[in-house]
């Protein structure tokens, strides 16, 4: 049944706000909060503003939890396709970091990540990850190599994640 009702979600997370056809002139409005009808090759979901901007979209190896944000999603005219995750860890985390003068460890349990879809060649790449920490506000936050594109893997958040972002292009 919860697997039945993220499938739910999912899809109509996917599907964006729904297609209002022009109602034709000599057509009654419909009523305050009813839908509008359908032609017989579209199907109209109700709007996804009553959702929450962060959507189950799969669990980690570690009991923890990976959502996207809906509002995050951006289709670019080139094919691409950009979207938030966030991996919400079962076990803390370590992230180390230095330079010549700090080294620097932050301990966190969720982090998010920006990644773009070429949606036609079936690869990605993460723009930026960002590292969590109280009350959800970013603790530091890495700006990756936009050239560094990789196929997406068989199996993994990448491959879970690409076909919400992508609309199933």
């Amino acid at each position: 049944m919860r697997f039945l009702a993220v499938l739910c979600l999912l899809a109509l997370a996917a599907c964006g706000e729904p297609a209002q056809p022009p109602a034709p002139a000599a057509s009654p409005a419909p009523a305050q909060g009813a839908a509008p009808s359908p032609t017989a090759s579209e199907v109209v979901l109700g709007s996804t503003k009553n959702l929450p901007d962060w959507l189950l979209v799969a669990r980690t190896a570690d009991a923890g939890y990976v959502h996207f944000n809906q509002r995050s999603i951006r289709r670019n005219g080139d094919g691409t396709a950009d979207i938030w995750v966030e991996i919400r860890h079962g076990n803390p985390q370590l992230r180390e970091a230095e330079d010549e003068k700090t080294r620097t460890a932050i301990h966190f349990r969720t982090e998010r990540l920006q990644y773009r879809f070429n949606c036609v060649e079936s690869r990605f790449v993460i723009l930026k990850r960002q590292f969590m920490g109280g009350q959800d506000a970013v603790a530091a936050e890495d700006t990756m190599n936009p050239e560094l594109w990789r196929g997406v893997p068989a199996t993994g958040i990448a491959r879970v994640v690409m076909p919400v972002a992508c609309r199933g292009r």
